[in-house]
């Protein structure tokens, strides 16, 4: 009875592997990207990019879509979908860039092509010279984060960014927007100032 069990082993495990060979792509079936910027799955530091593209729609705060694919903005951080302050931040690019308006996407040499999620990373500017993520920062809708101060690398307006905020984080590391201050709940532990 052994042997008949091992043979059935044997036997499923080649037929496993006939079947997962079946989902390996060959060459001819391989989509090659060649409209979309290079990008770094492994989102190791890139050079210098800077190119014009379409908006489209907002994400969120700190996320749009545009003709180069979804952005995540560099360096700021806006409340998630659903939670207070979110619809102010998404309504504050909306009055800022409409569909079909150029943007100006930026990667500062040595940050990173893309985020964990394939969105890529850049400031965006707009025609009129606007910075979407300064005007988020000083109208109180996010915070400057991810940036050197949590991790990851440097970018060139840094220093402008974290002077421009006005929001804060709670104590769960969530964003509270100026608008939301007055009904986020305070961190009172021991060694921390309420308020």
């Amino acid at each position: 009875m052994r042997a008949g069990t091992a043979l059935g082993a044997v036997v499923a495990g080649i037929a496993m592997v006939v079947a997962l060979s079946a989902c390996v792509p060959t060459p001819a079936t391989q989509v090659v990207a060649t409209a979309a910027p290079e990008a770094s799955i492994d989102s190791t530091p890139a050079a210098s990019i800077v190119e014009t593209a379409t908006f489209l729609d907002v994400v969120d705060g700190d996320t749009i879509e545009t003709s180069a694919g979804t952005v995540r903005i560099i360096g700021i951080d806006t409340p998630e979908r659903g939670e207070c302050g979110d619809a102010p931040a998404s309504e504050a690019i909306a009055d800022a860039v409409a569909a079909g308006d150029a943007v100006t996407l930026e990667l500062p040499e040595g940050q990173n092509e893309q985020d964990r999620y394939g969105r890529l990373l850049r400031y965006v500017t707009t025609a009129s010279g606007v910075d979407l993520g300064l005007l988020q920062l000083r109208a109180g809708n996010a915070v400057a984060r991810y940036d050197s101060t949590d991790g990851y690398p440097a970018h060139p307006r840094e220093p402008d960014y974290r002077a421009a905020q006005v929001a804060t984080l709670g104590p769960d590391g969530g964003v509270i927007a100026t608008g939301c201050q007055d009904a986020a709940p305070v961190d009172s532990s021991p060694g921390r100032a309420a308020g």
